[in-house]
């Protein structure tokens, strides 16, 4: 299964501005208290966006899911060859995807409908729901 996945997710805007949320109030506190240096909120907001920006830039664009990572003639120029980790969970009308790629790395995306046309995570739904093992 070939999976595009978005560059800023809901999650992720949602996120940053609950970074920036939390500088403007860590900065509303540090100015009644006389102790505290000027621009700690600012600074604080501003470590977590980068940090933010760097967790995005570091995901993969293309993945492209299958037994074993894929086999590695079969797989598409540009996609991250990957399997479905067991911590995937389908939420509602979304899909939380947990992945492994070939070289051992594990990433983690929350993939909602403002992410993905509908069908997209439909298919990905189904897919996570066969690819399960059968309880005994």
């Amino acid at each position: 299964m070939i999976v595009d996945l978005p560059r800023w997710t809901l999650a992720d805007r949602v996120s940053c501005s609950l970074a920036v949320a939390a500088g403007i109030a860590l900065e509303a506190v540090a100015a009644g208290l006389d102790a505290a240096p000027g621009g700690i909120g600012c600074m604080t907001a501003g470590l977590l966006l980068l940090w933010q920006r760097r967790n995005v830039a570091r995901r993969p664009r293309r993945l492209a899911i299958g037994p074993g990572g894929g086999s590695p003639a079969a797989e598409p120029r540009g996609y991250e060859p990957c399997t479905v980790h067991a911590a995937s969970r389908i939420l509602g009308g979304s899909v939380v995807l947990h992945w492994q790629a070939r070289s051992g790395r594990r990433q983690g995306l929350w993939l909602t409908p403002f992410d993905l046309p509908r069908q997209a995570l439909r298919r990905l739904a189904v897919r996570l729901v066969t690819s399960r093992p059968m309880a005994p």
